[in-house]
């Protein structure tokens, strides 16, 4: 049975609309007021939501389907995906305050988040498909030829073996990504509760980053704030964090300049507030393009895929990143100057 209550319908969140037979509106409540525009009583459902599937639903239930449902989108500015389901009032049914010409219920529910998180799997899983797929056939490839052509060249067998070595370490790392990346995600809603402090941090990430540093002519130039507090936090996963925006730093800063790591106490954390501290980390070199910027923590997202890949990138170290700052409760911020600069900035609070 339904049951309908105007006053419950006029404050539920989602948009409702009750039509008669011939399809015209005789109820929308608020919602459908501000969502959609609905507020063509006594006319046509077509003036309130031209969606073709929707009206096609609407007249399946009129002439006695009993009910039905579809999809439809809104356009920009305030694009979304909305289920839309009609349900048939019949009169014994209908004893409530609803207009007595009602026939038929409509409840739109908003589904953008879940058509955005299932278009991030489906595309998530090709672009594993794909980054495994590369190697994998790069592998095959080189296999083939030394069991064939270049069985006996030797020269041949060292240049290939060496190739593989690189596809080999290649999928490792990816592999070793996805994993930390799915761990990260999993415990992202529970905060840690030990206090590090991170200047520690930050001095055995240089140590374990200065032979890199060194063979690009590099160096890594740490400045510490005084009265720095400690911070709630994973020692592993915020050494993950500054080895990977360290390594980024040397990675993609031009040869013979500084990689600057500065440690700040602040008051308050931009668009946040409370304390704690901010972690810059600058290099010099080509910068990147603004356009990259709001992008750049998505999964497998590069800037540069060339280059990205030529360097050994995989694609998810800054999508990591973002996961373990978020898991801190703290706030990732990212600055580029074209053939200047580029600053990582971490901010994590103190309590």
């Amino acid at each position: 049975m339904v049951n309908v209550n105007i006053e419950i319908l006029d404050v539920f969140p989602d948009p409702v609309i009750l039509v008669n037979r011939a399809r015209e509106v005789v109820f929308a409540n608020k919602s459908a007021e501000n969502i959609l525009g609905a507020s063509y009583e006594g006319r046509d459902l077509a003036l309130s939501f031209r969606h073709p599937a929707v009206l096609t639903a609407a007249d399946d239930v009129l002439a006695g389907a009993g009910k039905s449902q579809a999809e439809a989108s809104l356009s920009p500015p305030a694009a979304r995906h909305l289920l839309v389901r009609v349900i048939a009032l019949t009169d014994e049914e209908n004893q409530t305050d609803a207009p007595s010409d009602a026939a038929a219920l409509l409840t739109f529910q908003d589904i953008t988040a879940a058509k955005a998180a299932e278009q991030m799997r489906q595309d998530f899983v090709a672009n594993v498909s794909h980054e495994l797929r590369s190697p994998i056939s790069s592998l095959a490839g080189f296999i083939e030829t030394l069991q064939g052509p270049a069985k006996e060249d030797e020269a041949a067998r060292e240049k290939f073996l060496g190739i593989m070595d690189a596809e080999a370490s290649r999928m490792t790392r990816l592999i070793d990504d996805l994993l930390s990346l799915s761990r990260v995600e999993t415990g992202e809603h529970v905060r840690p509760q030990t206090s590090v402090a991170i200047s520690e941090i930050i001095d055995m990430t240089r140590e374990l980053l200065i032979g890199r540093a060194t063979d690009r002519n590099i160096i890594i130039e740490i400045s510490t704030g005084e009265d720095l507090p400690t911070v709630p936090g994973d020692r592993d996963e915020l050494m993950e964090v500054f080895q990977n925006l360290m390594d980024n730093a040397i990675k993609y800063g031009d040869e013979g300049t500084t990689v600057r790591v500065t440690l700040t106490s602040i008051g308050r954390i931009p668009e946040q507030g409370g304390s704690g501290i901010a972690v810059a980390v600058e290099n010099q070199g080509t910068g990147i393009d603004p356009e990259h910027l709001p992008r750049l923590t998505e999964r497998f997202y590069r800037a540069d895929k060339g280059r990205s890949r030529e360097m050994g990138g995989t694609g998810l170290g800054l999508a990591i990143v973002k996961h373990i700052v978020n898991r801190h409760r703290g706030k990732l911020v990212i600055e580029s100057e074209r053939d200047e600069s580029t600053v990582f900035t971490v901010y994590l609070p103190s309590g």
